[in-house]
């Protein structure tokens, strides 16, 4: 998004494989942490190793799809191993605990370099809209600079339902006047891969809408298996006054508040906002079709679709939060859903923030002009 507001585009080059990325970033140089069979205690100053991610690369918007050389790129990455490493970083803690599958987890969905990847940069998209008017009027700098996590929501502040599908329809990969699937919209066209991750949503507080169950389907080759999937009882009809092109569907008419709260690990936040949400994303079947890297990129989706949950709340004049505490099989039973073909990965709350005065909030980016 920060890109995209100086008029630049962004990628993600996942054609780089993990031994890449160590090399790029000198971590190959530190030493290496031998992972134990079960969870230990201890001084461990190994554990602290950095775990690198992904590369992106920043171009001008515009102007037009470029080849990436990938077995060039790892050639030349194979440089750097050569250089001197200066420094030494510091240990953070006294005492470590070591949960061995975080770790074990981290060493299994280490990504191969593809040398036959392409990066393909397709046109950019725009987002639908239906009710514009309910944006406050900030720039995008007033926005990013704003966004903060809600400590807690107050369980009064409604919405408007046109409100609520103009943030869902920001909520869509491919934009406004097609199908669901391809990456093309800000901020999802920066990754490479099709959309993999839909939204149940929790409605307790938008106005004009039945509190209940509802469901975001981000990819549309995805509905005819999660309709079967789920809950046979489940109505799957679209709510009123739904714009045409948002593929929302209302499941099932209650009050969710005490429902929602208790999914998110007993949380208030989760039931006293306008609406919350469970990240449900496509599983087994894609990581057979793909691999198992593909997990933590799941992740990443689900990271970039609350960051524009974030954003639209701020927009607006409420708050956000994302919900990292859940429980994933109560999940499941709820929608119905079996197996792993379809898997629960993250929560988020959206509605208006309750302010706690004794916390001092100074800008994040002060400067010349402070504008936050």
């Amino acid at each position: 998004m920060a890109a995209a507001g100086l008029g630049w585009d962004v990628k993600l080059l996942d054609g780089l494989g993990y031994e890449d990325l160590e090399k790029l970033m000198g971590l190959d140089m530190l030493p290496h942490f031998q992972i134990p069979s079960r969870p230990v205690k201890g001084r461990f100053p190994d554990l602290e190793f950095e775990h690198p991610d992904c590369v992106l690369v920043v171009f001008p918007n515009g102007s037009g799809g470029f080849d990436v050389d990938y077995a060039k790129l790892s050639l030349a990455i194979s440089e750097f191993s050569k250089l001197e490493w200066k420094g030494k970083p510091n240990v953070l803690s006294k005492e470590h605990i070591c949960w061995d599958v975080i770790y074990k987890t981290a060493e299994a969905v280490k990504k191969d370099r593809a040398l036959s990847e392409r990066l393909l940069v397709e046109p950019f998209q725009s987002s639908g809209t239906c009710s514009e008017d309910s944006y406050e009027g900030f720039t995008v700098r007033e926005v990013v600079r704003k966004r903060r996590s809600a400590v807690d929501m107050d369980g009064v502040t409604a919405m408007d339902r046109n409100t609520f599908y103009q943030i869902l329809l920001h909520c869509l990969p491919s934009g406004s006047g097609g199908k669901q699937k391809r990456q093309l919209a800000l901020p999802f066209r920066a990754l490479s891969w099709d959309a993999e991750v839909h939204a149940a949503l929790f409605v307790h507080r938008v106005k004009g809408l039945p509190a209940g169950l509802y469901f975001l389907v981000r990819n549309e080759d995805h509905f005819d298996e999660l309709k079967k999937s789920m809950r046979s009882g489940f109505k799957w009809v679209k709510p009123e006054g739904c714009p045409e092109d948002l593929p929302l569907y209302e499941l099932h008419r209650i009050d969710c508040g005490a429902l929602a709260e208790k999914l998110s690990c007993h949380q208030e936040i989760a039931s006293h906002g306008c609406f919350s949400l469970g990240m449900v994303a496509c599983f087994e079947p894609l990581l057979q079709d793909k691999n198992v890297w593909m997990y933590p990129r799941l992740f990443w989706e689900t990271g970039v679709l609350g960051q524009v949950l974030y954003l639209e709340a701020h927009a607006i004049g409420i708050s956000a939060t994302g919900i990292g505490c859940y429980f994933d099989d109560p999940v499941h039973e709820l929608l119905g859903l079996k197996g792993s073909n379809f898997q629960s990965l993250y929560h988020f709350t959206v509605g208006g923030p309750v302010v706690d005065k004794r916390i001092m909030s100074l800008p994040a980016y002060p400067g010349p002009s402070v504008d936050a």
